[in-house]
């Protein structure tokens, strides 16, 4: 493909610049050329020179002198009143090439040309109508041409809209050469070569070295003296003395030789004899305006468009800048080659030029990535997705290319929107922690089990807005561990161990790396596996473990110590003690297997959560503990605050646990004791409080932290030895902090030495209930 757009910018590099510079001749870029030339000119502002002054042939001079044509001699009358006042140079706008009526009078105009520097206009002459024949130019007759100072062309030759803008150096009609007379007035004969503006041919005039001027003015600007007033010296000599003299028909004359003109306003009109008094006063100022011919066209025309083209070729994004760029710079140096060179090059032919590059090479850009989108578009839809395909749909097809191409575009966007998010919603959705890192750890994405487990205090709303994005993994492991970072080895197997979180999740990074395209960056799934109730079922496991063989095998080693003894002979054990004793064991090892059935109900059991009140739940248990109190001597005093705390629980298990509670106060309270069991609302009206309060010995701070901890209550209640009625004793805190936990719930507990116990259970009331 990049050969490909070599070979087309080759062509439109090699083509367009000529196609410009022909289509910068045609008559429409012409034009358009000369209507910006003569909004230009009128830029180019200067005074008309005071050394000109036009001696015109008007309407006041024929009204006194008689009708046209005027004898000669009348001529050589006003060049003898001219000679005294020596001016630098007559121009004589007057065609003497044919003998007048009175030969004494040619002569002595002739004469009279002698004495002053007098300048001749040759006529240019074309077929007459209906005749076949070469135009030519017709010079004055012999006598006036040997005593004038120059004789030379005055031709004004209007351009295709009849507006006259330029002269021309040098004329050739059939081979005779004639330099502008204007020209030969400021300086001697001097041949401007240039380039034809036409192809020469058997009528064609051959023009070399066009000239532009602007005006100074509007019609008679410059001074002008009637004839008559002349002829008669009734002008000021300060008027004619050292003067350049032009002598002509003016506009008043009605004698037909205005032509239009512009660069003055609105278009008007202007005699000839001012034409040249305003090319003659610009060629003394060297004020001429050159116009652009040949190579220097060609090269004006030509640089641009090449000059846009290879900027194109560098930096294509930039293409429009570049050629309105370089279009208003062309323009610019258009508008100060005019005004401050005196240079006209015309703008229209290279600014179309750098527009047409434009318009190439946008659409042949255009045109190979529509070709390339439908490869590529191609290309996508033939990848396989799986699970992930999303349903077809008939759409139909379109007469045009470019529509096709673009229905094709639409399903592959459709496509790949459905896998996307599919995908997403499902990563989303997985149990497991899973995120996509970059290579180096930083996380781009993460699904809803990843922001529970690292960052649980926000909690995941949707795919959109992802915590974790923009977090560096290795830094949040590191956070975790409380570990500093090892740079040895790569993230993904510098974390191989397992990782506890504050909340208490246990788990261990699983890394694979993603390989994609060649060239795209390196990104990593990392995996986060739960352990967390791996690692709570093996530590049960190991409690059970360490109940079975040390708790549970106590009793039955203390039965068979006791037969032993028994045996033995004067070992003085009756066996009324022996069977007391043997009883004591086995029903310490009942209550500790029915301990540890309360725990794993209360643990993993199925709870019936109902509506119910507070208060029943605490007199429910009252009733249970009462016949162990009695023996024990203790009187058991409830108070409730409230009548109305409902709840929503199950009523057999936190019975249990309340009764849990109760026993254990029983059994630490001293004979003739007492128990409180209150209840109450909390000051912010969420929660009930239950409290159990005894009179006994009291729990020191550190022994009560470690009754407090669940991780010790199993294990310190199954060491007590204290003789107990039939599930009251073991594992009771145990089966309380579970219980109040399912519940979500809070325990907690208040003791000194010698002070008594006071345990407290805290759980939501029902208007504030957080589970379903």
């Amino acid at each position: 493909m990049k050969h490909r757009f070599l070979i087309e910018w080759a062509l439109i590099a090699l083509l367009l610049p000529p196609l410009m510079a022909w289509l910068g001749q045609q008559p429409g870029l012409v034009q358009a050329d000369l209507a910006i030339y003569d909004k230009l000119i009128k830029l180019d502002v200067h005074e008309p020179s005071p050394e000109i002054l036009l001696i015109g042939i008007d309407e006041r001079s024929l009204n006194e002198l008689g009708p046209w044509p005027w004898p000669r001699n009348l001529h050589a009358q006003l060049l003898e009143r001219l000679s005294h006042y020596a001016p630098r140079a007559v121009l004589l706008d007057l065609f003497l090439d044919k003998p007048g009526p009175a030969p004494e009078a040619d002569r002595e105009l002739a004469a009279a040309m002698l004495k002053l520097p007098v300048f001749l206009p040759v006529r240019y002459a074309e077929p007459a109508d209906g005749t076949i024949g070469p135009a030519s130019f017709s010079l004055p007759l012999a006598q006036f041409v040997r005593n004038a100072k120059g004789v030379g062309h005055a031709k004004l030759t209007p351009d295709a809209d009849g507006i006259a803008r330029r002269l021309f150096y040098q004329e050739s009609v059939a081979g005779n050469l004639q330099s502008y007379v204007g020209e030969l007035m400021v300086s001697t004969l001097s041949t401007q070569s240039g380039t034809l503006l036409q192809a020469p041919g058997a009528n064609a005039c051959r023009r070399r070295g066009p000239f532009g001027f602007a005006l100074a003015g509007a019609s008679k600007t410059y001074r002008t003296v009637p004839y008559v007033s002349v002829l008669r010296g009734e002008v000021p000599a300060e008027f004619l003395q050292g003067k350049i003299l032009l002598i002509g028909a003016v506009s008043d004359s009605g004698l037909g030789d205005d032509v239009p003109v512009a660069g003055v306003g609105p278009q008007m009109r202007m005699s000839g004899l001012e034409l040249h008094a305003n090319a003659i006063d610009v060629l003394q100022q060297g004020r001429a305006i050159t116009f652009a011919q040949g190579r220097l066209l060609f090269a004006w025309i030509a640089f641009p468009i090449l000059l846009v083209l290879l900027l194109f070729l560098h930096t294509p994004r930039n293409a429009l800048s570049f050629a309105c760029c370089v279009a208003a710079g062309w323009l610019l140096l258009c508008v100060i080659g005019l005004i401050w060179g005196h240079n006209w090059l015309p703008p229209t032919a290279p600014i179309l030029g750098v527009t047409l590059a434009y318009s190439l090479w946008s659409w042949r850009q255009l045109n190979a990535l529509l070709l390339f989108f439908g490869e590529r578009v191609n290309t996508l839809n033939a990848i396989p997705a799986g699970a992930f395909e999303p349903a077809s749909s008939n759409m139909p097809l379109a007469l045009y290319t470019v529509e096709n191409q673009t229905l094709a575009l639409d399903r592959a966007i459709d496509r790949l929107s459905h896998m996307h998010a599919l995908l997403s919603e499902g990563l989303w959705q997985m149990p497991v922690a899973v995120l996509i890192c970059q290579d180096d750890g930083g996380i781009s994405q993460s699904n809803s089990a990843a922001q529970l487990l690292l960052a649980p205090a926000q909690p995941p709303s949707d795919v959109a807005h992802d915590p974790l994005r923009g977090h560096s993994l290795p830094s949040l492991l590191h956070q975790i561990a409380g570990s500093h970072p090892q740079q040895t080895v790569h993230w993904s197997q510098a974390f191989s161990g397992e990782y506890t979180t504050a909340q208490g999740k246990v788990f261990r990074l699983r890394s694979a790396r993603l390989e994609g395209s060649t060239g795209a960056p390196r990104a990593w799934l990392a995996v986060l596996q739960d352990l967390t109730i791996e690692r709570l079922t093996q530590r049960k496991r190991e409690q059970w473990l360490s109940f079975v063989s040390h708790d549970l095998r106590s009793p039955q080693v203390s039965i068979l110590s006791l037969l032993n003894l028994y045996e033995q002979p004067g070992s003085g054990i009756g066996v009324a003690r022996l069977v007391h004793d043997i009883r004591r064991e086995a029903q310490r090892t009942l209550r500790l297997a029915e301990g540890f059935m309360d725990l794993t109900e209360a643990e993993s059991g199925d709870y019936r959560f109902t509506e119910t009140e507070a208060g029943a739940i605490m007199l429910d248990a009252i009733d249970q503990a009462w016949p162990y109190a009695k023996v024990r001597g203790i009187s058991l005093v409830p108070t409730l605050g409230e009548d109305d705390c409902p709840i929503r629980v199950d009523p057999v298990m936190l019975t249990r646990a309340l009764l849990n509670l109760l026993n254990n106060a029983i059994r630490h309270s001293p004979a003739g004791g007492t128990v409180s069991l209150c209840l109450n609302i909390a000051a912010d009206n969420t929660e009930v409080v239950l409290a159990v309060s005894d009179e006994g010995e009291g729990i020191c701070a550190s022994r009560l932290a470690q009754l407090m901890s669940s991780a010790n209550l199993a294990r310190e209640a199954a060491r007590e030895d204290a003789e107990l009625p039939a599930r009251s004793r073991g594992l009771g805190l145990s089966v309380v902090h579970a219980v109040v936990k399912r519940h979500q719930g809070w325990f907690d507990a208040h003791s000194a030495p010698d002070a008594g116990a006071t345990f407290l259970i805290g759980l939501p009331l029902l208007n504030n209930d957080k589970f379903k």
